[in-house]
């Protein structure tokens, strides 16, 4: 980690009435949207332990950050801007965008190797509710040709596992791993999704280590722009001045 979570501002701190006003009327169409596209998670901890787990322990306290938990003048470190994501490279990793056809990205990969790779995607959620676990309820709804579904303890919290059977082009079937670490920020989750070697790297000794250091220097701009709880928050490179 390359840095820490700058504390919460003071509530003497002085914000412009314009910015006060955006950001809560923002948050009053997050939770209307939210009540229209779907029911709010039930917040008795009792009731999932997984969520329980969840809740026990700040999981981004060495990160990912949130763009207004940082400062990101205090440091001369080099950073690529993709506007819902701020990256900071590392040596071995290669990096791609992935968009649908007309729109703009919605998905990072990040690679390390031939048989290793993770796959990046920040979710709009709602304020005061943990959505992370709606969403990955959801990946499990939409899990086809599963052997494996199963929650784990993870570095960032409760961790969804699966194995799919797969086939390539010449008929020849398989299995994939996948790991998914789904993470709560303010408004946000982010759904980082292991794959190939690093999906079996539980202990996070090999190709993982680097992916999961990579992700706590992630630094997530959700911006003031309503959305649908759910709907993937694209990414758009930043021009550098």
């Amino acid at each position: 980690m390359i840095f820490g979570r700058k504390k919460a501002v003071s509530s003497t701190s002085q914000t412009s009435s314009v910015e006060e006003q955006s950001a809560t009327e923002a948050d009053d169409v997050d939770e209307e949207l939210v009540d229209d596209a779907s029911d709010p998670i039930d917040q008795d901890a009792t009731a999932d332990p997984w969520v329980e787990f969840d809740l026990s322990a700040d999981w981004r306290e060495d990160g990912p950050f949130d763009i207004d938990e940082v400062d990101l003048d205090s440091d001369e470190v080099s950073r690529v801007d993709l506007g819902s994501l701020i990256i900071t490279p590392d040596k071995g990793l290669t990096i791609k965008l992935v968009a649908t056809p007309g729109g703009d990205p919605t998905h990072m990969i990040v690679e390390n190797g031939p048989q290793s790779a993770m796959q990046i995607t920040v979710f709009a959620a709602p304020a005061d509710v943990n959505y992370a676990a709606q969403i990955r309820q959801e990946l499990v709804d939409h899990t086809d040709n599963a052997t494996v579904i199963e929650m784990e303890k993870g570095p960032f919290g409760t961790e969804l596992r699966r194995v799919i059977a797969v086939s390539d082009e010449q008929g020849h079937e398989g299995f994939a791993p996948l790991r998914d670490w789904v993470i709560s920020g303010p408004r946000w989750v982010l759904d980082v999704r292991l794959m190939g070697q690093a999906a079996v790297d539980s202990e996070g000794e090999g190709p993982a280590a680097q992916l999961e250091e990579f992700v706590r220097n992630l630094i997530v701009r959700r911006g003031d722009t309503a959305m649908v709880p759910g709907a993937a928050v694209p990414m758009k490179p930043q021009t550098t001045k």
